[in-house]
């Protein structure tokens, strides 16, 4: 009987201790199904250890609807008056009091430079690379409720 207490007092531990939160805003007005296309290019971490996230957040990206094309296509592309998206990807990792992991991705009109979306997750778990996993796996679920896949 008190292996099963403790376990479930362990479960619940678990539960509690691996969270995460996630938000998605789009600026007013805009209607992200005429966005087809994005160009990579503008990321930053302020954390070159954590490049690995970004690329994890860009791949993340590119199984969306989001066509990956390159910034010479992206200016053929608004040539023909087809809209191009390219996002700003920032993480942040603190690594004290159990630790948390943040990333937000801002995603903007290549021509215009005009803030479209910001996507938001953070992750808390009970190691870093935990927290990470817990808010790509958030940022993923954004992504999907914004641009589908």
């Amino acid at each position: 009987m008190k292996t099963l207490k403790f376990l479930v007092l362990l479960t619940i531990a678990i539960v509690i201790q691996a969270c995460s939160t996630s938000k998605a805003v789009i600026s007013h007005g805009v209607d992200m199904s005429k966005y087809t296309y994005v160009v990579f290019g503008t990321e930053s971490t302020g954390d070159r250890e954590l490049d690995d996230i970004i690329m994890a957040v860009e791949n993340e990206i590119a199984t969306t609807s989001l066509t990956v094309i390159s910034n010479r296509e992206a200016v053929l592309k608004i040539a023909e008056d087809i809209p191009v998206l390219t996002p700003n990807i920032h993480v942040l990792t603190e690594k004290w009091d159990g630790g948390h992991t943040y990333i937000t991705i801002t995603f903007y009109d290549f021509e215009t430079n005009q803030s479209i979306a910001v996507l938001k997750s953070s992750g808390i778990g009970l190691s870093i690379s935990q927290d990470q996993e817990i808010a790509i796996e958030a940022i993923r679920e954004k992504l999907k409720d914004v641009f589908g896949e």
